[in-house]
């Protein structure tokens, strides 16, 4: 009898703690957070928080997908999105200072694959600042404008097939990982990484198959599933 209530006591004890994961960041730049669960193509709010001497220190609950993820807003303008399954401790830093979050972070697959993929877009987003801020500070006569525009349009274009090929390269090597999903989603001043382009329809299907195969029934996965489709005119 007392062995039975011991393993009984081991089961509730690891059924809890696959409940919630253990969130520890530092923050600099914010005052408190907005946070919000991922929920297919939906958001439910969770809770706002307040920072604590630059701390942020909390437990978040796991959905009956046991794969969960969580958008936050800071005040400052800045943002920041996370996933998180059983076992996970996430321990990071983030500079919430400015609209372009600039955060490292560890004790998640989920949550590194989304920074992976994350760097790419703080680079593109940096990129274009500048040529924003190049082309309102220009001494350039009138007579150059079009010179300008055209110089400036091809570095975007550059950047937009470097920063492809840098998502690509994060999606492989995990191809598997829920969070690819959201690589699928990006864009560069306003231009899709991904569209209905006949070049496109190889990685639809190569990074489709295997998501889709390992997480057929959350729901990040059928949105994917219904993009995709639309996408091969399926």
């Amino acid at each position: 009898m007392r062995f039975i209530k011991l393993i009984l006591m081991v089961i509730i004890i690891n059924g809890c703690s696959n409940d919630s994961v253990s969130v520890n960041f530092s923050i600099e730049g914010a005052s408190n957070a907005v946070i919000v669960r991922i929920d297919g193509e939906h958001t439910v709010p969770w809770d706002t928080v307040k920072i604590i001497n630059n701390e942020l220190k909390l437990d978040l609950p796991l959905d009956s997908t046991l794969m969960t993820f969580y958008y936050f807003i800071f005040d400052s303008g800045a943002s920041l999105r996370i996933g998180v399954e059983p076992g996970d401790k996430l321990i990071g830093s983030v500079n919430a200072s400015g609209s372009l979050t600039d955060y490292e972070l560890t004790g998640s697959e989920l949550s590194e694959q989304l920074l992976a993929l994350y760097q790419p877009v703080l680079e593109s987003s940096r990129i274009i600042d500048s040529l924003d801020e190049y082309r309102k500070l220009s001494n350039e006569p009138d007579s150059n404008y079009i010179q300008i525009e055209t110089r400036h349009y091809k570095f975007l274009e550059n950047r937009y097939y470097s920063h492809k090929k840098e998502i690509l390269k994060v999606m492989a090597m995990d191809s598997s990982n829920l969070s690819n999903v959201f690589g699928f989603f990006q864009k560069v001043a306003a231009a899709p990484l991904f569209s209905s382009k006949e070049e496109d329809h190889i990685f639809f299907r190569e990074f489709g198959d295997v998501i889709i195969e390992k997480h057929p029934n959350h729901p990040l996965a059928k949105i994917f599933i219904l993009e995709r489709k639309r996408i091969l005119g399926q």
